[in-house]
């Protein structure tokens, strides 16, 4: 049942052989996280992305009419013009559309959809300027695509000043992109593709406020940072572990489940959105037998998805710096994924944005989180085949559920600590 309460959102995914097959699973989760109730998904396969609704022009006009029957009003002229008029692909040849035909998609929303603001379009891709300007011209609906989608979502969390200046600046540089391309589209429609006078000058005053507020962000954000370094080196006599992956794969689970059971002494949060350091004394004995307390910060990051995009990443660079102080990274993998070429990419994907972020010297360790959910013959198959493509990276299989493996990954940890000599 859908929950009236939350924003209603319909989900569009356009699968083509030339773009990434985001995972629809993964898209739901972030959806419902971002604060919305999922009304619709409607998926389409296309040869090749329309040029200028990136999905085929049938399916824009179909939701169209849906929309306006739903709301009893009906397109301006401008947008039948925009629809009616001829496409053209990237070598200037029309666009010719292929995809399965349908005769009508009829919406009927809760009663707490009023009107058109209520209702988001969310694309599972990754949508161009002008995919996204004629789309919303046409539907007159907010439309938003996955990295937009994020954002939303590190705003719906974000509670510290530092967080919240690196979303305002990842929000102004995707704002100032839409509004030169409206620019754009705009002196073509009015004076022509070579037009270069008066049109501008609505638009100035704006790009310049936003020049400006980049740039007081980027100085605050400097300042910040060498705070923040500050505040690090108190943290440089410890041993630091710092675990990263994809979301759901279980880092913050592993975290309290470590923490709650290891004699948690303090916590404390460098950042909101992401990192939640935690300060654990895992239990050790020395050759005496004496009993030896080994302290160890612990820190959660930021969970990735399919395809962060580089803007995302820079936007979010100061919270995934808190790795580069880390003496073992682990990461996180849901061994329990039905597609296991998925896993891989997904390892793969990670360590690219390790070498991004300047940690893949960092020792690490992969855990092979929720191995209740697999038999033990298909568990096996799996972890062999990963150690067959990563043979120099030790792994641990776990369930942070029922906390299978957890000592074994305590024993790493001490073992790691005790090589590095930290006291």
């Amino acid at each position: 049942m859908i929950n009236s309460s939350l924003k209603t959102a319909i989900i569009i995914q356009v699968n083509c052989p030339s773009l990434i097959p985001y995972d629809i699973n993964e898209m739901k989760g972030l959806v419902k996280t971002a604060g919305y109730s999922i009304y619709n998904i409607i998926i389409q396969t296309l040869e090749h992305i329309n040029p200028k609704f990136f999905l085929g022009k049938g399916k824009v006009e179909l939701i169209s009419v849906g929309i306006d029957n739903f709301f009893e009003n009906h397109h301006h002229q401008h947008v039948e013009e925009l629809l009616e008029s001829e496409e053209f692909d990237e070598n200037g040849n029309p666009f010719e559309e292929y995809e399965n035909k349908e005769d009508n998609i009829e919406f009927d929303f809760l009663e707490t959809v009023q009107n058109r603001k209520d209702i988001t379009i969310i694309f599972n891709n990754r949508l161009g300027n002008m995919h996204r300007l004629n789309l919303t011209k046409i539907w007159d609906l907010k439309v938003i695509d996955r990295d937009e989608l994020v954002l939303e979502i590190f705003e719906r969390h974000a509670q510290t000043h530092e967080s919240k200046l690196q979303i305002e600046l990842a929000r102004l540089n995707l704002e100032t992109n839409i509004i030169k391309k409206e620019l754009g589209q705009h002196l073509e429609e009015k004076q022509g593709r070579d037009f270069k006078g008066k049109g501008r000058k609505g638009w100035e005053p704006k790009m310049q406020a936003y020049r400006g507020r980049k740039k007081k962000i980027r100085d605050e954000l400097k300042v910040i940072s060498k705070r923040r370094n500050l505040r690090r080196k108190g943290r440089s006599k410890f041993f630091n572990v710092g675990l990263i992956g994809y979301t759901n794969a279980g880092k913050s689970t592993i975290l309290n489940q470590l923490a709650n059971s290891r004699f948690e002494t303090a916590q404390q949060e460098f950042t909101t959105i992401t990192p939640v350091s935690r300060k654990v004394v895992f239990p050790s004995f020395k050759e005496n037998g004496l009993w030896d307390g080994q302290e160890v910060i612990i820190t959660d990051s930021v969970g990735f998805i399919m395809d962060m995009s580089p803007a995302l990443i820079n936007a979010f660079l100061s919270t995934l710096e808190e790795l580069q102080f880390s003496d073992l990274l682990l990461l996180i993998i849901d061994i329990s994924e039905p597609n296991f070429v998925t896993i891989l990419e997904k390892i793969k994907t990670t360590f690219t944005i390790m070498a991004q972020i300047n940690v893949m010297e960092i020792h690490r360790l992969l855990v092979l989180n929720k191995i209740d959910k697999l038999s033990e013959d298909l568990l096996q198959k799996r972890v062999e085949k990963i150690r067959e493509i990563y043979p120099e990276i030790p792994n641990v299989s776990i369930s942070a559920l029922d906390k299978t493996g957890f000592d074994k990954i305590s024993e790493i940890i001490i073992d790691f600590k005790q090589k590095k000599k930290y006291k």
